[in-house]
């Protein structure tokens, strides 16, 4: 039997269908009964959902040299 710690590592190929049909029927089962893993793997499925949906911004305007030297000297105050 599955536990919620095996949820974790199989939870993904859950997903793509690449567990064998033993690992996803002892999965199954256990997401049958566990609340936590059902909310797990649905957040999992809405974050690739909202991943494959979503397009980066083209144009940026954020000057990154500005900002990475603003990061370093942040760094050398808490030195």
């Amino acid at each position: 039997m599955y536990q919620c710690k095996d949820i974790a590592d199989e939870v993904n190929s859950y997903i793509d269908g690449a567990l064998p049909l033993t690992k996803r029927i002892g999965l199954f089962f256990h997401l049958l009964i566990c609340s936590c893993c059902r909310n797990y793997l649905q957040q999992i499925r809405t974050t690739i959902s909202v991943i494959t949906v979503s397009h980066p911004k083209e144009h940026d305007n954020t000057d990154t040299k500005a900002l990475a030297q603003h990061l370093h000297d942040l760094c050398k105050h808490d030195h």
